[in-house]
């Protein structure tokens, strides 16, 4: 589904595909929800058995745009590495 980075955070609180203006988010293997910033090399978000993860690092500023756009704005958050992120398929 095409959306807004406005708007896609709420594509994101509820999981679901979505292509926004340089994000995008999607299942992998039909186990891991995961958001990305301008590729794959830049996952920000993953979605994985109940437990939400965050991308710590900083890209650009665009990206750090997007992270806060795209924010689940959970509790219960865990904090990685972009190579933990990915590690996570």
């Amino acid at each position: 589904m095409k959306t807004s980075n406005q708007k896609a955070r709420q594509f994101v609180i509820q999981r679901v595909g979505f292509k926004g203006s340089n994000t995008f988010a999607e299942w992998k293997n039909g186990l891991i929800y995961f958001v990305y910033s301008y590729g794959y090399h830049f996952p920000m978000y993953a979605y994985k058995a109940g437990q939400w993860y965050a991308n710590r690092d900083k890209y650009s500023v665009s990206t750090s745009r997007h992270q806060s756009q795209l924010n689940p704005l959970v509790d219960n958050v865990i904090e990685l590495s972009t190579e933990e992120m990915k590690a996570l398929v």
